[in-house]
């Protein structure tokens, strides 16, 4: 999910990014890697699709010129906004999920409104058994980058994939080896040691292992370690997948960075228009746009091609940008991630994962044991620290 493409030129990554600036830990390592001079802040705006009509959203101001709600929902809908920043505990809050707590707070009209449309683009027939603590923190993390007239969000020059050539290039100095797209036919632990053999032929002694592929995976390579236990915990974690498709362009499609679709008709949850963040001279005067949608594998859209997810895509463009011309598009480019976002459902903490398993020297160290936050990159990072020290200090 960190892979990047060639951009006209320049690169971008396969699924959307930016960071917030509560972001601590990556700004840490970007500091450690001495390339914070890479890192850009940029101005921008969110927009929210409803009632076939695109509305600007996300700041105190939007909030009031938005026609879909009356006067008394508006004040219903932000007073519950900062009630959700004043919560300083996600506890109280996992018991009870994201629609229980907004039908609560705000009525069902609004939820039906704002909410709901975005909880089914994430999670779709999962949207009723999301932990109102997942929301809280989302909720609050986006805020945190939040100004009155627009949000900051970073972005590295080069695409992100610049941070990571980076790490590379410094680990590969330390000493660390890589070994790119090999398959692991056996893995066997003597005494102590853990053994590794690949399909290749190739067989290496390790202290510890750690494990940072999804549960699914994790549970087919070390199923013989681990305990009926963990096994349980692992198989009760559902994934939604992502479909992304990549628009390049000759001409722009919104004046947003970010537009959420609160039309329960439409075939995608959001669009993400990249140059609306960096200029697109970065880009030879191509004009980037991300059309995200989550999904499930059995979705007949996830085995779609890219021409055959556009021409479905196509007439929901026009609905919203009546301009829209398929004749401006100068390449697609689709990608689909089985395991793209943990479904984070009430109780989550009772069946959360501890990142040291049963069997000594054998860490599981996940996007899934990233809670209550969303799973990002500032919070992978922090797991790696954290699993890092523990393997350290054992």
């Amino acid at each position: 999910m960190a892979k990047s493409i060639d951009a006209c030129g320049n690169k971008i990554e396969r699924y959307y990014r930016h960071i917030f600036k509560s972001d601590k830990y990556i700004f840490d390592l970007i500091k450690d890697l001495k390339v914070d001079n890479n890192l850009k802040w940029y101005k921008t705006h969110m927009a929210y699709y409803s009632k076939d009509r695109l509305y600007e959203f996300g700041t105190p101001i939007s909030l009031i010129k938005y026609k879909p709600l009356s006067f008394l929902e508006k004040i219903r809908f932000g007073k519950s906004i900062l009630k959700i920043k004043a919560i300083k505990d996600y506890k109280s809050l996992e018991t009870i999920t994201a629609e229980e707590w907004f039908i609560k707070q705000c009525g069902k009209n609004i939820y039906e409104k704002i909410w709901e449309p975005l909880l089914i683009s994430k999670f779709g027939i999962a949207k009723e058994k999301i932990s109102m603590a997942w929301l809280w923190k989302k909720i609050n993390l986006r805020s945190s980058s939040g100004k009155l007239e627009a949000e900051e969000l970073g972005y590295f020059k080069g695409s992100f994939s610049a941070l990571t050539d980076s790490l590379e290039k410094e680990l590969l100095k330390k000493g660390c080896n890589f070994f790119y797209n090999s398959n692991i036919k056996n893995i066997r632990k003597v005494e102590k040691k853990w053994i590794i053999e690949e399909e290749n032929g190739r067989k290496a002694e390790y202290d510890s292992i750690v494990s940072t592929i999804p549960y699914n995976d994790s549970l087919r390579l070390f199923n013989k370690f681990l305990s009926n236990n963990e096994k349980q915990k692992m198989q009760s974690l559902e994934y939604t997948s992502a479909k992304i498709l990549i628009l390049f362009s000759k001409e722009k499609f919104s004046n947003y960075y970010w537009m959420n679709i609160g039309d329960k008709e439409f075939p995608f949850g959001g669009i993400i228009e990249h140059t609306n963040m960096i200029d697109k001279k970065e880009y030879a005067d191509t004009n980037i746009i991300y059309i995200s949608k989550y999904l499930y594998e059995t979705d007949p859209d996830y085995k779609k091609s890219k021409e055959e997810l556009f021409e479905e895509y196509e007439p929901y463009l026009k609905k919203i940008n009546p301009r829209f011309n398929k004749n401006n598009i100068v390449r697609i480019e689709c990608f689909e991630e089985k395991y793209a976002q943990p479904i984070i459902k009430t109780n989550y903490s009772d069946n959360l994962l501890k990142t040291n398993m049963e069997k000594e020297g054998l860490y599981i160290c996940t996007m899934a044991q990233i809670y209550p936050e969303d799973r990002g990159m500032n919070y992978a990072i922090r797991e790696g620290l954290k699993v890092a020290n523990i393997i350290i200090n054992k």
